[in-house]
């Protein structure tokens, strides 16, 4: 997908070898396999794609993990959705779960995390007084489902299940010895608008770029400027993101993914700029 091939082409930069999993990674062959030659050129074994569908993980999936995950130095799950339902929790939270299940019986060092900034939205916050930070700010992913949020509520569930799959409170915090020995080390991603160049050719596919260009058409956003901000990051900072914590023994727990916060006014100020036709709101 958007996120995963950039975190695949900056393990292959930094000289890892690359197990992909997808449930169409068959059909995403050739284009993966034509960015491989450009980024290590004559070497296109150092990816292999396996077709697994973690849409309902049992533990049928788990076994077929294992042979993925068997001696990987550490795994990245940067599948997501942003369908409104109750099924977008169940593949956040199962797949994620069967990851970690594996990743611990496979001895992997490490478990990389992508979920979102939607994770990090305590009700009734005023971060005016209060600046949010990733060890005690979490959303209440059961206010988030009383209100048909079910991508961010799925977001925060899966963080908390899978820090509480490996011995972990909310805070990062080993709360059972138990299960926190010989768990791979966790680490989550929480980005908000990530933009930059999608690497799989065709339509815009994921959610931040296609949104991008739903505004540029006029369909989104277009009758007032919001009088609010959104932070943002760059795919492949975020991607560099997730490499530095599988490769830093330090790195635990969850990370803010973005560069910064900027208005509206200035985000589709730089779309104006940039695309001259794209008619702005007031």
């Amino acid at each position: 997908g958007y996120v995963g091939s950039h975190v695949m082409k900056c393990l292959l930069q930094r000289d890892w070898d690359v197990r992909g999993i997808s449930r169409t990674a068959t059909s995403q062959q050739d284009w993966l396999q034509s960015m491989v030659k450009k980024v290590s050129p004559g070497d296109e074994t150092r990816v292999r794609l396996t077709d697994i569908d973690m849409a309902k993980p049992t533990e049928t999936e788990v076994s077929l993990l294992d042979p993925v995950l068997e001696g990987s130095h550490a795994v990245f799950f940067c599948a997501g959705t942003e369908t409104q339902s109750p099924a977008t929790i169940d593949f956040m939270v199962g797949a994620s779960q069967a990851i970690l299940q594996s990743a611990r019986k496979n001895h992997v060092g490490c478990v990389v995390l992508t979920s979102s900034g939607g994770s990090t939205n305590p009700p009734d916050l005023d971060d005016t007084v209060t600046p949010k930070n990733e060890v005690w700010h979490w959303s209440d992913a059961d206010a988030q489902i009383k209100v048909g949020k079910y991508s961010p509520a799925a977001k925060t569930l899966m963080e908390t299940k899978a820090l509480e799959a490996v011995g972990r409170n909310l805070q990062n915090q080993v709360v059972d010895e138990r299960l926190a020995k010989g768990a791979p080390r966790l680490c989550i991603m929480n980005p908000n608008l990530i933009l930059g160049p999608q690497l799989k050719p065709g339509l815009p596919s994921g959610n931040s770029v296609p949104w991008i260009v739903s505004i540029l058409k006029g369909n989104s956003m277009s009758k007032q400027i919001p009088n609010d901000s959104i932070s943002v990051i760059d795919v492949r900072d975020l991607a560099e993101l997730h490499v530095a914590c599988a490769e830093q023994e330090s790195a635990s727990g969850r990370y803010f993914s973005v560069d910064k916060s900027y208005p509206w006014s200035q985000v589709l100020g730089s779309l104006k700029r940039a695309y001259p036709s794209y008619t702005l709101p007031p």
